[in-house]
Parts: C-alpha cells; sequence; structure tokens
C-alpha cells in the first residue's frame, strides 16, 4: 500500500482524500448524491439530494450521523452539514474531470470543541484528546473510497482485494470446513472474505495509526 493513498492532514481537525476514478463526472456524481447508490459503497443512508435537503445514517438507531445538505451544485460540489458533530462541522466531495476520469477531492472537518472521542471509548488511549480523529475512523473512510472504484466499475466493494498469503490460508481452512460439512459453499466464501476483509482493515489502521502520531502529536 502506497502512503500516497492514505488520508492528507490539511490540519489537525481537517482531513482530504484524493482519487481518480476512470469514469465520467456525471457518473461519480451520481454514485454520490443517488443515497441507494451511496448506501452500497458507504453505508445505509437516506438524504434528499438538493440543497437544504436533510440527510441521516441508517446504521444506528438512534442515528447521531445526520445534518442537511449545505452546498449542491451538480455535478462538482456536494456538502453535508451539521448538526452532528456541531453546525460548523461538514464532509464535502469536489469532482473535476481528469485526464481518462475524474479526480474526487473528500473533505471532513470537526472544528475544536466537538466532543467526538467520548462517543467511542476503546479508542481514546490512541488519539490525541485535542484532535477529532481515531484510526478506525479514517479507515473506514479509506475502505469506503475504494468500495466506490469497486461500485464504479460493477463489483461488490471489497470483492477485489488482492491475494496475501493469509488469504490464500483463510480460504484453505474454509474448503476444509466446507468438506467436513461445517459451511456450504457461500457460507465458505463469505469467510474466507470476511477474514480477508478483517486483514485489511488492521493493515489500513497500523497505517493510520502510525500517520496520526505524526500529523496529530499531543
Amino acid at each position: 500500500m502506497s502512503n500516497a493513498d492514505l488520508c492528507r492532514f490539511i490540519d489537525r481537525y481537517t482531513i482530504e482524500y484524493t482519487r481518480t476514478y476512470p469514469h465520467p463526472i456525471e457518473r461519480v456524481w451520481r454514485a454520490i448524491t443517488d443515497p441507494a447508490e451511496m448506501s452500497v459503497w458507504f453505508s445505509r443512508i437516506e438524504f434528499e439530494p438538493r440543497l437544504g435537503g436533510a440527510y441521516k445514517g441508517l446504521w444506528e438507531d438512534p442515528s447521531l450521523f445526520q445534518g442537511v445538505i449545505t452546498a449542491f451544485e451538480p455535478p462538482r460540489l456536494f456538502r453535508l452539514g451539521g448538526p452532528h458533530p456541531g453546525a460548523d462541522a461538514f464532509w464535502q466531495f469536489e469532482l473535476e474531470p481528469s485526464r481518462g476520469g475524474t479526480r474526487m477531492v473528500f473533505v471532513q472537518r470537526i472544528p475544536p470543541g466537538h466532543d467526538t472521542l467520548s462517543r467511542w471509548p476503546l479508542d481514546p488511549p490512541e488519539s490525541a484528546p485535542d484532535t477529532p480523529w481515531r484510526p478506525g475512523t479514517l479507515t473506514g473512510w479509506h475502505l469506503a473510497f475504494d468500495g466506490l472504484g469497486d461500485h464504479l466499475d460493477g463489483a461488490a466493494p471489497g470483492s477485489r482485494l488482492p491475494d496475501t498469503p493469509f488469504n490464500q490460508l483463510a480460504e484453505s481452512w474454509t474448503r476444509k470446513m466446507q468438506a467436513r460439512g461445517v459451511y456450504t459453499a457461500p457460507q465458505a466464501a463469505r469467510a474466507a472474505a470476511s477474514m480477508r476483509m478483517h486483514e485489511r482493515d488492521t493493515e489500513l489502521a497500523n497505517a493510520y495509526r502510525e500517520l496520526m502520531r505524526t500529523a496529530c502529536r499531543p
């Protein structure tokens, strides 16, 4: 994995991911502004794709992840603002045509004064107390944008991870479980894919943990 693929800290409270997808800007715009499509590559979410439209994450109940769309300029700018975690926080997509595709710049900002770490009690020991980020959050966005690339290409998000020695071992083990009648063929495939995704998640979390040690020193 190249460090160039990791997010960039604009400052202590603002992160930026840059990706280029080999698809027209209109196609990428639709993938990030259609709630049905975004629910595939990101997580289940509902929103009204218009300026002032409300959005709400559907992966938790009650949902803390909600607010309003504060910029909607097809096909280039899409910004979602507070109230969570505050009216001055936002996450934003900017698109522009590039050679052979579309360049996407994603920025999320959570200004100082918003208590986000206390919502995840296992994470504060590895995160500086005055920054809102944690390795799991940064890993989650990274995987989501990888998944967006898969989705745009017509593949299931996370289905195209390269083989690793661990993955080959996981597939061998799940095949043995299938032969013993513990798993059906679909269950064996799902188990192997789940273990490979866990390996990828751990790899990214470690990379972001190291990045945060440099970018967000206490």
